[in-house]
């Protein structure tokens, strides 16, 4: 970091923090070991001519006293101009802390809201310290490496509604939601009420013609006295970090700070590139290759959908290549019926009676049409008629019937058998 950074803190409206409060030791520690410079403004903010002498302000919210007009006039022309600020609230808005702070804010799109925000749900021992994780933390520069933080007897802020002119010169963003279980204690002019508040706004940022401002309603994200939610505790320190070299980056040209997710390959290639070639930082990298790619858009989209659109052809191709499997005939695969299987059923049938027989059957009929006109053959010479059903014919029967048409059976052949030697014969198996 330059060592001529200077950050101001403001002294001048009984702001809570000091560097000399022992209870902001860690963020005191914190702001030495960055090398800022730091001043402390305790004459008010009247002149602009000595406030732009600071790059960043801290104002945590001033406590039973308003801001003049002029003060307000001289902070906002200061952001205008370019000056950066950090807004502390505190839980209660105004109301508990007797204020008109937001007389200023408004200028920059927003406001503090008089309330103080609970979580059901997810907090740290009190419901009052809301733990919010990083589904509820969207990505800026001030949430990189930001996953977990508590925002310990927070006020919440609202974001104002503004109009098309306005637009051009004040851009706000939500940084940091509440969860879907906040609920808040808020003064409605009256009394106070307790009500639902989910995703409501905790931290925001606000970009105002050529200055920047950040802000949030808790000081204990500062404190030292308690590790489970100030400081110290989860990402708190890394947020604080992110807002004030935001808020204080040193920008020598016109330009938008953004966050980019890279590859790690390009990363390194970068880096490396940057050391070689004596670019001066990485960011130069990345805008001359986005304003290549902006010279030449069309030229470049087209080259890319000609590419793919060839990938797509190359890929078409190699499918219609590829051959469909011829169909099987199955009934091809069966093999034929041949005669000779009959002494196939016999030798079975001879292996476990372990008697002989004579086969009276012979020949190896290849072709369908001779195996067809063999078997008319065979049952032309057949004597006797069967029934349909074999099964209602006794055993004896059926030998009789074997014996008279010369079909040799074993003798103790059973009836399955000698059923499927005769079906056989006759070609009905």
């Amino acid at each position: 970091m330059k060592n001529d950074i200077t950050v101001g803190l403001d002294y001048s409206h009984n702001n809570m923090l000091t560097l000399e409060a022992s209870s902001y030791a860690d963020f005191t520690q914190f702001l030495f070991t960055s090398a800022y410079k730091l001043g402390k403004i305790e004459a008010g903010f009247y002149s602009l001519d000595k406030v732009k002498n600071y790059n960043a302000i801290i104002m945590s919210i001033p406590k039973n006293i308003n801001l003049d007009p002029r003060e307000i006039e001289v902070l906002e022309e200061y952001v205008r101009k370019g000056g950066s600020l950090l807004i502390v609230g505190s839980r209660g808005g105004e109301h508990t802390n007797r204020t008109n702070i937001n007389e200023l804010t408004r200028f920059f799109g927003f406001e503090f809201i008089n309330d103080e925000i609970n979580d059901s749900v997810n907090y740290v021992n009190l419901q009052k310290r809301p733990l919010i994780s990083n589904s509820n933390i969207s990505s800026h520069y001030i949430s990189e490496n930001v996953n977990r933080i508590v925002l310990s007897s927070a006020c919440s802020i609202g974001t104002l509604k503004l109009s098309k002119e306005e637009e051009k010169n004040v851009k706000v963003e939500v940084i940091v939601r509440g969860g879907l279980n906040c609920w808040r204690k808020r003064f409605d002019g009256k009394q106070w009420v307790e009500e639902d508040c989910p995703k409501v706004p905790m931290v925001v940022t606000s970009e105002y013609h050529r200055g920047q401002v950040a802000a949030f309603g808790t000081l204990s994200i500062f404190s030292s006295l308690g590790r489970e939610y100030g400081f110290s505790a989860f990402d708190n320190d890394i947020i604080i970090a992110n807002i004030l070299r935001w808020l204080t980056l040193d920008i020598t040209y016109e330009g938008k700070v953004v966050t980019v997710d890279l590859q790690r390959e390009l990363f390194h290639w970068g880096q490396l590139i940057v050391k070689q070639k004596r670019w001066e930082n990485l960011s130069d990298i990345i805008n001359v290759g986005l304003k290549y790619f902006k010279d030449n858009y069309k030229t470049i989209m087209k080259e890319l959908e000609t590419e793919q659109h060839d990938r797509y052809q190359r890929k078409h191709e190699k499918k219609t290549k590829i051959k469909e499997p011829e169909e099987v005939d199955v009934i091809s695969l069966l093999p034929k019926r041949k005669k000779e299987d009959l002494d196939s059923i016999i030798s079975a049938i001879e292996n476990i009676s372990g008697e002989k027989y004579e086969r009276s059957i012979t020949g190896d009929i290849e072709d369908s049409k001779e195996e067809s006109e063999e078997k008319n053959r065979v049952n032309a010479d057949l004597v006797g008629d069967l029934p349909e059903d074999l099964n209602s014919l006794t055993v004896k029967e059926l030998k009789d019937y074997c014996k008279k048409n010369n079909i040799n059976i074993p003798s103790n052949a059973r009836k399955a058998d000698i059923i499927k030697i005769i079906r056989y014969v006759l070609g009905a198996d």
